[in-house]
């Protein structure tokens, strides 16, 4: 899991031979709300639809707050507030509600989400289209460096986090529990895993085809 970049030239300025590069986040997908649902199903025990529902609330509840002159805050993301738009004047009485319009909502990080954003690895992209493929071994380590950062993961998380198809987070899971680094829980019907413990035997269980 990283955040990854490439290099790209600034425009040339009056008298430089050559352009200076700067380093630019690539963004290789947007992950959805039907998308980020089953991640979040994958890792807890709230329902796809439970957090599909709770989204929409939070988004309207958000309108109604904003539409208020206030602002919102959540707690780890960030704040949410309104900013607005006037042509410039040199006087108050200038100025009146109707010549005033909505601009933007302002989005400001939490210093909870930035700690961990500085923590995040960083890696070089050649290209900024294509899909990266990683080795086997590189896709184990991601999944014990999802675990030790979040506890928990899943066949789904697996196969997102490391962008590869579920039949091969699968197998990387099984590897993983061969191996003894990693164990099979169940919470319900849904299968997660966990880095195992030293002390732990080591267990003879192995993936399902499914979370469920």
């Amino acid at each position: 899991m990283s955040i990854e970049y490439d290099l790209f030239a600034n425009p040339p300025q009056e008298g430089e031979k050559k352009p200076k590069l700067h380093a630019r986040a690539i963004n290789i997908q947007t992950v959805g709300t039907n998308e980020l649902a089953s991640m979040i199903e994958g890792m807890s025990t709230f329902t796809a639809a439970d957090i599909k529902g709770a989204v929409k609330a939070i988004s309207e509840r958000l309108f109604f707050c904003l539409s208020n002159s206030q602002s919102v805050h959540l707690d780890g993301i960030g704040t949410f507030s309104v900013t607005l738009k006037c042509k410039p004047v040199e006087s108050r009485k200038e100025i009146r509600a109707a010549s005033i319009s909505f601009k933007n909502v302002e989005f400001r990080a939490s210093p909870e989400l930035k700690k961990l954003l500085r923590g995040a690895r960083i890696e070089r992209r050649e290209g900024t289209t294509e899909r990266k493929e990683f080795t086997e071994d590189i896709r184990q380590k991601r999944i014990l460096w999802y675990l030790k950062n979040y506890g928990t993961i899943n066949q789904t998380v697996a196969a997102d986090l490391n962008q590869c198809t579920r039949q091969k987070a699968k197998k990387d899971l099984e590897m993983l529990i061969e191996d003894n680094q990693i164990q099979k829980i169940w919470c319900g019907r849904r299968i997660f895993f966990t880095k195992r413990m030293d002390d732990q035997a080591p267990s003879e269980e192995t993936t399902d085809e499914s979370d469920e």
